[in-house]
């Protein structure tokens, strides 16, 4: 018998969007709040509900959803134990949830307040020995699923493991049962999460829901239904197989795919410091944002400051280095004209003659769970537009399919023997000088890329020398890294005030760029939303250091001239971002720098105002 079709509607979702969780029943507006509340738990228990019926199983039952209110505080999700009638008492369940920007269905161990069921809860974590025949017996689609434990945040969701993951790559597994010894306390769920603006366009939600919960009982009974422990026998299993394997690169704690977002870029710095190379960490979390972004990224400035290095050290943290093959060393030569010298060609004979970011293509498609990093130097001594143009415009082609992001071709079939299309774990870094020897950046590629000046030197600063502590290098997945939205739509369900905060900032910068048509179109309004989301996110920057960061590096850049056009322009920008009026020719401005709501981005203007003056030219780029 199947239950009644049903659909989630978006008040579902918004009843948790709000700062205050304090429910006050005297309250100005408490009785609008209960009634909203009441509505979304009938709602969602009665979801519930009916999609074990849809499940079609005869064993299970909704044992409890949690109250809409908890001793004086709204509830942040609604959450419900699904159970076998027969095994009431068991902590392990089905677990169904919604809160304000996913929905998921798991399986879950909630006996985490009785510390006398450590036994039960190695029980539990004994489905990692049975997930391969469950696999099997269900026909379980692998890329639908997620892993994740009792530590990770539920607002971490995009950092989760795939079921893929945990199939094809050793040294994440190999992190996980470091996690589950390192402490009797901890368990592993896995489940589906399902992103708001997937469950607002599914008509029948409950069919989806009762099918995940029926491909899950078959893992539920193996927990609840074990009289040995699997968990220990699996670990001994799993560890003998990998002790087998020959790997050189070391397995830290706390467990690399368990680092929050945060703990990841500490990390990285802590490493590069250890090596003897000054980076503040505010570069560092600029960097790792806007790979996260988009996977290309543009660092100038001028010579011997450290563009290749912060490369080479970022991703040799994360256990990306040439002997592996995720860090490949690029030198770009001036005769190169198009796509041919970086991708391969077809010779005389007609074979097919691999260009070096071929190469790193492949290694890239046979590792996709982990990051490989290219790193194109000294970039523009050849026309950008010229050899990279192909690639740009593959990578404008992502779009998801099947939850996963594709390209279109990068080569075809005809020329490489294959199709071959652009991977998602690969990220490519292009370093570059701006003086009589290169070429000069087309708007074309300035829009596609996130451009890091490194021009800060500090040549009196010894202290970060005295450093002596040796950081080793952790093994990293690609999930860590990967962009999780492509269009801004993806976005805005999720986090709708932040993409109306950061368009009305872009609005009003828009105005004076307008003067020379340098302003900015949808692309790069797009990608300062992404990095400004992936930022708050992870709790890095304040919001105002991130937009900073991302006007520096995605609309100054655009900005050149010689007329007066020009001078009206950067003053009034300047207005903008220090909130005073632009006067030319006083003793300092420090004080108006310092003071800015955005001055870095306030004290480039004035550099290239000053430029104007003196020159009668300005660029981004004159340094």
């Amino acid at each position: 018998m199947e239950g009644e079709i049903m659909k989630i509607e978006n008040h579902s979702f918004e009843v948790f969007d709000r700062d205050n969780f304090v429910y006050r029943v005297e309250a100005e507006g408490s009785g609008k709040v209960k009634e909203d509340y009441v509505s979304a738990w009938n709602e969602w228990k009665k979801i519930v509900e009916t999609s074990v019926i849809d499940s079609g199983s005869k064993n299970l039952t909704v044992e409890n959803t949690e109250h809409w209110q908890n001793s004086g505080n709204l509830r942040r999700r609604f959450w419900s134990r699904i159970k076998n009638i027969q095994l009431l008492d068991k902590p392990s369940c089905i677990a169904a949830m919604i809160s304000k920007d996913n929905l998921r269905v798991y399986l879950e161990w909630h006996g985490y307040k009785n510390e006398k069921l450590v036994q039960e809860r190695k029980i539990h974590n004994g489905w990692v020995s049975s997930v391969e025949e469950w696999i099997k017996e269900k026909q379980i689609n692998i890329t639908e699923y997620k892993i994740w434990t009792n530590k990770d945040a539920d607002e971490d969701y995009q950092n989760y493991w795939t079921l893929e993951d945990f199939l094809r790559n050793k040294k994440l597994t190999e992190s996980l049962l470091q996690f589950l010894k390192s402490d009797n306390k901890n368990w592993v769920r896995i489940g589906k999460v399902l992103l708001k603006s997937t469950v607002l366009k599914d008509d029948n939600i409950t069919s989806e829901m009762g099918r995940t919960i029926n491909e899950l009982e078959w893992l539920y009974n193996q927990v609840t239904n074990s009289l040995n422990d699997k968990f220990d026998s699996y670990i001994s299993d799993s560890e003998g197989e990998l002790n087998q394997e020959e790997s050189t690169d070391k397995v830290n704690e706390p467990p690399t795919n368990f680092l929050m977002n945060k703990d990841l870029v500490n990390h990285i710095h802590t490493y590069i410091k250890s090596k003897g190379f000054l980076y503040t960490i505010e570069e560092v979390t600029n960097l790792f944002l806007s790979i996260k972004t988009k996977p290309f990224v543009i660092l100038s400035g001028i010579s011997g400051t450290g563009k290749t290095k912060i490369v080479q050290l970022f991703a040799e943290s994360v256990g990306a280095t040439e002997e592996n093959g995720q860090l490949t060393l690029i030198p770009v030569r001036p005769d190169w004209n198009d796509s041919s010298d970086l991708l391969g060609y077809v010779d005389i004979e007609g074979g097919f003659r691999k260009g070096p970011l071929t190469r790193v293509i492949e290694n890239a498609e046979k590792n996709p769970d982990l990051p490989f990093f290219a790193i194109l130097d000294e970039m523009n001594l050849a026309r950008v537009e010229h050899y990279f143009s192909d690639i740009l415009s593959v990578m404008e082609s992502r779009k998801w399919q099947d939850r996963k992001i594709v390209t279109s071709n990068l080569l075809t079939e005809e020329v490489a023997g294959r199709s071959i299309k652009l991977p998602t774990n690969l990220y490519i870094i292009g370093t570059v000088n701006m003086d009589e020897t290169t070429h000069p950046f087309s708007k074309k590629v300035l829009d596609r890329a996130n451009t890091i000046e490194f021009n800060r030197v500090e040549l009196s600063n010894l202290t970060f020398l005295d450093d002596n502590i040796e950081v080793e290098a952790i093994s990293v997945p690609d999930s860590k890294f990967r962009s999780r939205y492509l269009h801004l739509k993806d976005l805005y369900s999720a986090n709708k005030d932040l993409v109306i905060k950061v368009t009305d900032e872009l609005e009003n910068i828009n105005k004076p760029l307008q003067l020379i048509n340098a302003h900015v179109g949808y692309r790069v309004r797009d990608e300062i939303c992404f990095y400004l989301d992936y930022n708050e996110d992870g709790d890095l920057l304040k919001f105002e250091e991130a937009f900073d960061n991302c006007i520096l590096q995605k609309i100054l850049p655009r900005i050149s001239g010689s007329d007066q056009r020009v001078e009206q322009l950067l003053s009034e920008l300047y207005n903008i971002f220090t909130g005073r009026v632009y006067i030319e020719g006083k003793d300092s401005y420090q004080n108006e720098i310092e003071m800015a709501k955005y001055p870095n981005s306030a004290e480039k203007v004035l550099e290239m105002l000053r430029r104007l003056r003196d020159d009668g030219f300005t660029s981004f780029w004159i340094s």
